[in-house]
C-alpha cells in the first residue's frame, strides 16, 4: 500500500433502541482517495444509508473539502475547529470530538452540530460529557466496549452510539435456541439437502410469520426480481435451493433476540454480500454459493448469544464453510478475514488479508461500498 492510498473502514453509529442510524467512517492513511469514493458512490444513489461521518484526516481532507455532499457530517478535533465554519458555509454538517482531558475548548466548537465523547481511551462517559456541558450540539457516544457503558450513556440522555459493545457474547454458558431459529436451522438443512418442496413447506406452515419474513426479504429491492414471488414453492422455481440457502441464512440472522439483534443484523447482511462480491472472481459458481452463508454465519454468535461450534452441530454445511466459521482457514478462510478487516481499525491486518486476495485497495473500497449500498436497499 502506498501513500497515496487507504482502505475505507466502517463502524456503525446505533440508537438508544440499538437500530440501525447511521456509520463513521475512517481511512487507514493520510489520502482523500477513500472519501472521494464514498462521495461517489453517495452521488450515485447508492448510499450506504443513515447518518454518515467520516472523521477528518488533516491536510488530505482539505484536498476535498469543497466536494463533501451535504448529506455527510466531518468529525473534527479542537485543533481543526477552523474548519467548522467553512464547513457550515456550504451547509455540510460538523461534529466536534472530544475527550475528557480537553480543557480551554475553542469557541468555533460551539457552533458543531454534533458532539462526539471519545470514550476509546478508557475514560467513563460522564468525564467525557462534563468537558463537552458547555457545546450545544447532539451528543455521540464513541468507542462504547461493552453492556454496561452503553446503559450509562443511555442514562445521560446520549441518543447516539458508536463501538463493539453489540457484538459482546453475553453471559458463562450456552444459551437457548428458540423455537422460531430452531425451524430456520431445520429449514436451511433441508434447503441444503434439496428436500422435497412438500417437506420445507410443512416447517413452514408451523410458524407463519416465518414464510412472510422470508419472502419479504426475497422480494425486497436488494433481490433485483423481476417478478413477485408469491409461495415457497414459487420461490424454488424460480430461485433453485441454492439462491434460497443465502435468505435463509440472513432470516436466521433477524431472528436474534437480543437488544443489539437489529443493528447485527444489518451487519451481518454487508458482511455476506461482501464476502460473495470478494469472492466472486476467484471462485467457480458452485464453490461461490457458499459465500453468502460463510458472511452471514460468521456473525452468528453475537445475534444467537452461542458459540458457533453449537450451531453447527445442528447443520450438515460443508467442511470448507465450517474451517472457515471455526478457525478462518480453508477454501473461504481469507475471504471472511478480509470482509471482517473493514469492520476494524488495524491497517497492517486490511493490507495483508487484501494482498493475500491479490486485491488493490480500490478493489476492496469499491466492493465494500457496493456491499453497504445493497444492504442499504435491502433494508430499505
Amino acid at each position: 500500500m502506498t501513500g497515496q492510498e487507504g482502505f475505507l473502514l466502517r463502524s456503525p453509529l446505533v440508537g438508544k433502541d440499538s437500530n440501525f442510524r447511521g456509520y463513521l467512517f475512517a481511512t487507514t492513511s493520510d489520502t482523500a482517495v477513500p472519501y472521494r469514493q464514498l462521495f461517489a458512490a453517495i452521488e450515485a444513489r447508492r448510499s450506504p444509508g443513515g447518518i454518515c461521518l467520516i472523521e477528518d484526516n488533516g491536510a488530505a481532507f482539505d484536498e476535498v473539502s469543497e466536494e463533501v455532499p451535504d448529506s455527510v457530517i466531518v468529525c473534527l478535533t479542537e485543533a481543526r475547529a477552523n474548519c467548522i465554519a467553512p464547513l457550515r458555509q456550504r451547509r455540510v454538517g460538523s461534529c466536534a470530538r472530544l475527550t475528557g482531558a480537553m480543557q480551554d475548548l475553542p469557541p468555533a466548537l460551539a457552533a458543531a452540530d454534533f458532539v462526539w465523547l471519545d470514550l476509546s481511551q478508557g475514560e467513563s462517559v460522564r468525564t467525557v460529557a462534563r468537558a463537552a456541558q458547555r457545546l450545544p450540539g447532539q451528543r455521540i457516544a464513541g468507542g462504547i466496549a461493552s453492556r454496561a457503558q452503553f446503559e450509562d450513556a443511555k442514562d445521560l440522555g446520549i441518543k447516539l452510539f458508536e463501538g463493539n459493545w453489540y457484538r459482546e457474547v453475553t453471559g458463562p454458558g450456552p444459551k437457548q435456541i428458540t423455537p422460531g431459529q430452531a425451524a430456520v436451522l431445520e429449514l436451511i438443512d433441508l434447503t441444503r439437502r434439496e428436500a422435497p418442496v412438500g417437506q420445507i413447506e410443512q416447517v413452514l406452515k408451523r410458524d407463519a410469520t416465518l414464510s412472510f419474513r422470508l419472502l419479504r426479504y426475497i422480494n425486497s429491492a436488494g433481490f433485483g426480481l423481476s417478478c413477485e414471488i408469491q409461495s415457497f414453492r414459487h420461490a424454488v422455481s424460480i430461485l433453485g435451493y441454492q439462491n434460497l440457502s443465502r435468505w435463509l441464512a440472513l432470516l436466521l440472522a433477524t431472528s436474534g433476540t437480543t437488544a443489539a439483534a437489529p443493528v447485527l443484523m444489518r451487519e451481518a447482511a454487508v458482511r455476506g454480500r461482501l464476502t460473495e462480491l470478494i469472492g466472486e472472481s476467484f471462485m467457480a459458481r458452485e464453490e461461490r454459493d457458499n459465500l453468502f452463508i460463510v458472511g452471514v454465519f460468521s456473525l452468528l454468535p453475537a445475534i444467537l448469544q452461542m458459540p458457533i461450534e453449537r450451531l453447527l452441530d445442528q447443520l450438515n454445511l460443508p467442511e470448507t464453510v465450517n474451517d472457515a466459521l471455526l478457525t478462518r482457514s480453508g477454501l473461504y478462510g481469507p475471504i471472511v478475514r478480509l470482509a471482517e478487516s473493514v469492520e476494524a481499525k488495524e491497517s497492517a491486518t486490511l493490507a495483508k488479508a487484501a494482498a493475500d486476495m491479490q486485491l488493490s485497495v480500490a478493489q476492496v473500497n469499491r466492493l465494500h461500498l457496493e456491499a453497504l449500498a445493497w444492504a442499504n436497499q435491502l433494508t430499505a
